[in-house]
């Protein structure tokens, strides 16, 4: 196999600020290059930033790592140039990593559909768990608007899709119908970070180092975690990280953090580059995600390598996780089990909490080292390329 894929995605390096579509672009690159050749089409800038990155190149193909990268400079999102971005670039697969975002998805597909971008070379499309119906609850009405209306206008005829688990397949063929052509691959995990070693701190009996590491977004539930931890009788040190993405969501969350009791302290920590998020992670003693839905989360995946224990909602693929000893996957709709598992973990001493950080890392090891990952992913390449 060896195939030259243009990839259009909202965010790339140097950025750290939109999370698991970011990392998942990397880890594919990680593991298929150099069998495959990629070209990144994207902005110019991280996620909610108004300047551009210092000193990129943008307007043309330029290295970054082992990939070729377009930079698009703002205000100059335009068809004209995405057509000029990927104009003499010969492709095999055009790979788009959203469903919904109208620069570097929608535009794209409708030039393509016009003739302004090759017809002749096939389309996958990532939604990286977009369709998920937590995402889809989230500015509910403007989703199911667009979602009619790119069905009227065929927007996503004749595309592959790429579902990273048997829930996301599913999850697409009941909004596009089930004749649409779906292929199954899950996200690889970082392919450096599977081998690495971690130091982690010594649990406290009767305290808990708590971490919510994710974007500050609606759909993590960062505001859905803070009315948890009003109700733990333990003594809780409650740190985020994450990128502050919408600022109303975010005052939203800091008057929350201003109304949680004395034995809660929380503190927000800035964001946390790519690089430092196995580190950081290892420094605590339990990661809390009440997820409205992921169809993978590259940072639950980071926690249990790092050996920490994971508190999740019941909306992502990580299931079962008790039996093991990783952590807990509990409904939403049971805040008082939230409360109940963290004042658990408090309570524990070094030796009992050992077992579940072991727990968690060895559920990570068995994913990463899973040969049938990469092979996943290259059949998955491979059948969208021949589509």
């Amino acid at each position: 196999m060896s195939h030259r894929i243009v990839c259009f995605a909202s965010y790339y390096l140097p950025g750290t600020k939109s999370g698991g579509p970011l990392r998942s672009l990397l880890h594919l690159q990680e593991w298929l290059t150099p069998e495959c050749e990629f070209h990144i089409v994207t902005r110019d800038r991280d996620l909610a930033d108004k300047r551009a990155y210092p000193d990129v190149c943008t307007g043309r193909w330029c290295d970054v790592g082992e990939a070729r990268v377009w930079y698009l400079a703002a205000p100059h999102w335009t068809p004209q140039a995405l057509r000029s971005a990927i104009r003499g670039v010969r492709a095999d697969l055009l790979y788009f990593h959203s469903a919904f975002d109208v620069s570097l998805t929608i535009i794209p597909l409708i030039l393509r559909r016009i003739g302004w971008l090759p017809r002749d070379v096939p389309v996958l499309v990532a939604p990286r768990g977009e369709f998920s119906a937590g995402a889809r609850s989230i500015k509910a009405r403007k989703k199911s608007l667009f979602l009619r209306m790119s069905k009227l206008l065929g927007l996503y005829r004749g595309v592959t899709w790429h579902a990273t688990s048997p829930d996301e397949a599913e999850e697409i063929r009941s909004l596009w119908g089930t004749r649409v052509s779906v292929l199954v691959a899950p996200n690889l995990p970082s392919k450096s970070l599977a081998t690495s070693m971690v130091d982690r701190v010594i649990k406290e009996p009767n305290r808990l180092r708590l971490v919510f590491l994710s974007r500050i977004s609606r759909k993590k539930n960062l505001h859905g975690a803070l009315e948890i931890l009003q109700g733990v009788k333990a003594s809780i040190q409650f740190d985020i990280f994450g990128a502050k993405e919408d600022p109303e969501y975010w005052q939203e969350c800091s008057d929350l953090m201003g109304r949680l009791p004395e034995n809660v302290i929380a503190n927000y920590r800035g964001v946390a580059s790519l690089e430092s998020v196995v580190p950081t992670l290892a420094r605590y003693d339990a990661f809390l995600l009440p997820t409205l839905g992921e169809n993978f989360g590259h940072v639950i995946f980071e926690a249990l390598l790092a050996g920490c224990p994971i508190v999740l909602s019941d909306r992502t693929p990580w299931c079962q996780l008790e039996a093991v000893r990783a952590g807990f996957d509990i409904p939403l709709s049971e805040p008082g089990r939230f409360q109940l598992v963290i004042d658990r973990l408090a309570t524990m001493d070094a030796t009992e909490f050992g077992q579940w950080s072991n727990g968690a890392r060895q559920l990570a090891l068995r994913y990463a080292n899973d040969p049938e990952l990469v092979q996943r992913t290259r059949a998955m390449i491979e059948a969208a390329v021949c589509a």
